[in-house]
């Protein structure tokens, strides 16, 4: 065979591997809305049916690709062999010569071209690739049954074009590259996460839930929900465990409005709506979508022993989504604003340590890091607005409640005042005024 038509096999196996090399790439990036405009714009049936069986004409668009370019370097080397006499020359030459024109030709420009142009491509290749899947029939299906098996575990190709962990990886390099922003990756990754997060990670812990006691009345009721800034609170029988329903702020205000005059409310037990129970081990994304259909916005959280693990609300979920809520009542404030009578305002986060600092004392505990954590556990119980308690020779009293969950953000803390120890002069006063008194005579008549 001369040197000539060898060329000329060579540049036309190279040009089809190159148009298969980009129709491959304008399929795949094909945008599904440009996809149906094609079709509808369409005059033959080859497009339509590419599109109704892609994987099966991938495949075989694939095998051609590939075979074009294995022919075409195969007719490169014939070519220098016929010209140097020399196959190991030939073939080194042959070698480097489709590694340069290879990468160029077939791997980089048609690919940004398919890119580019992938409607027009896609029209145009439809025919091409539509016959050569019908000469190959079953062949590239059986050649990707046979490669599954010598790569057991792998994700099958016709499941999906991009796994989960080659997504995030994508969207991690668009971020790099500022293709799109910090924020959106951030949101698309929690989409990720949020299919594999339990309820138990979102939930508020059944220490830090506020319960109201059964039998208690609607004034009681109300003067928690404006002191805690909860609209929603489970009504409780012995302990936690027993979570006999919720009271919503908007029932006990409408009731509490409509009372006349010397008229008495009922107790919270009769407001209190039916409680809806979730297992801790529920994903979040089935429950939203449960919370949805309901229009229940809480749930009662349990473990695997039928106890009151926690209280989710449909926030906390959204939360692992968008993250942390937070009001228009917000504020970032100093860690510690000295009030000027010897107490300060702390933010609950600050550590013992430092609130020590500030009153000169010594305070160790091991429970607790912070002032919000001494004041709750000195006090037994979730703290509200106005919660005192006298710890360490300190008075702690919550002062003010921030986020969405109402928590303690800020608490006074004064030293505990000291009853004045009388001195020397002082104690023998009082003593000679006592002495009268002492023998039976008043005061007054003994002076």
């Amino acid at each position: 065979m001369t040197p000539p038509i060898l060329a000329g096999m060579a540049l036309v196996f190279l040009g089809f591997a190159a148009l298969l090399t980009a129709a491959e790439s304008a399929f795949n990036y094909l945008p599904r809305h440009d996809a149906e405009q094609a079709i509808l714009h369409s005059r033959g049936t080859a497009l339509k049916r590419v599109m109704a069986q892609p994987m099966a004409h991938m495949r075989a668009l694939r095998f051609w690709r590939i075979w074009f370019e294995m022919a075409s370097a195969v007719a490169v080397t014939v070519l220098l062999h016929s010209v140097l006499d020399n196959v190991w020359l030939a073939g080194l030459l042959a070698t480097g010569i489709m590694a340069l024109v290879g990468f160029v030709i077939v791997g980089v420009s048609p690919r940004q071209l398919g890119r580019v142009h992938s409607a027009a491509l896609v029209r145009f290749s439809a025919p091409l690739i539509h016959g050569l899947c019908g000469v190959l029939g079953p062949i590239p299906g059986w050649l990707v049954t046979l490669g599954s098996a010598v790569a057991p575990g792998a994700p099958a190709d016709s499941e999906a074009f991009f796994s989960e962990e080659e997504f995030r990886e994508l969207v991690d390099r668009a971020t790099e590259s500022d293709v799109i922003e910090d924020n959106e990756a951030e949101l698309i990754q929690s989409v990720f996460d949020f299919g594999d997060t339990l309820v138990r990670s979102v939930m508020v812990p059944r220490t830090d839930i506020l319960c109201i006691d059964s039998g208690s009345s609607l004034h009681r009721a109300m003067s928690l929900f404006l002191r805690s800034g909860y609209s929603r609170i489970p009504v409780i029988g012995e302990d936690t465990d027993q979570v006999l329903g919720i009271v919503y702020l908007k029932d006990v205000a409408a009731v509490l409005h409509r009372l006349g005059p010397g008229q008495e409310p009922p107790v919270v037990d009769e407001l209190a709506r039916e409680v809806r129970y979730v297992p801790d081990s529920k994903p979040v994304s089935e429950l939203l979508r449960e919370l949805q259909k309901e229009s229940t916005h809480v749930a009662v959280v349990i473990d695997e022993y039928g106890g009151t693990a926690g209280l989710v609300t449909l926030e906390d979920l959204i939360e692992e989504i968008v993250g942390e809520i937070v009001d228009e009542y917000d504020t970032e404030s100093a860690e510690a604003v000295a009030l000027g009578d010897g107490s300060y305002r702390v933010s609950a986060r600050m550590s013992i340590d430092d609130l020590g600092e500030l009153f000169d004392l010594e305070l160790d505990d091991d429970e607790v890091d912070t002032v919000g954590g001494l004041l709750a556990k000195a006090l037994g119980r979730v703290p509200i607005v106005g919660s005192t308690v006298d710890v360490h020779g300190l008075t702690l009293r919550a002062d003010r409640l921030e986020g969405r969950r109402n928590r303690v953000s800020h608490i006074i803390a004064a030293a505990v005042a000291k009853a004045a120890v009388p001195n020397e002069t002082d104690l023998e006063d009082l003593l000679d005024e006592a002495a009268p008194i002492q023998q039976g005579v008043p005061r007054e008549q003994a002076e």
